[in-house]
């Protein structure tokens, strides 16, 4: 893959690991320093595996089903910018339908740096809440 076309290709591996439930696979994807910040400016950032890997126990984890269709992807050397319609179901059937910006850093070995999803959380706490 050249440089313009990897990092999407990275990012969309990242997301289907996370549609598939597959943890371990998408926290391998990430280097034992990343950072990730979902969503943007509503929780603190995580950092490094462990609280990477409790962010997926208590927020992925606790999801029925996770669904992303990519929109756009915006690609520059070693990080990505993807425009997302996100939806999720929680246990009992409830939904919430949202767009998101995800954006993707990764270093040399195409390993995650740091993950930055901008989405309204308050919107979808009243989806769910609906």
């Amino acid at each position: 893959m050249d440089e313009q076309t990897q990092p999407a290709e990275l990012a969309r591996r990242a997301m289907r690991a996370v549609e598939e439930g597959r943890r371990e696979v998408w926290l391998a994807g990430f280097r034992t320093d990343a950072v990730l910040e979902d969503p943007v400016g509503h929780v603190p950032p995580r950092r490094g595996g462990e609280q990477i890997a409790a962010f997926w126990d208590t927020g992925i984890a606790a999801l029925e089903d996770v669904r992303f269709d990519v929109r756009r992807a915006h690609a520059a050397p070693r990080e990505v910018l993807m425009l997302v319609d996100v939806t999720v179901r929680a246990p009992g059937g409830a939904t919430a339908r949202y767009d998101a910006a995800l954006h993707y850093v990764f270093d040399e070995h195409d390993a995650i740096v740091s993950l930055r999803a901008f989405w309204d959380l308050p919107d979808v706490v009243a989806q769910f809440a609906s």
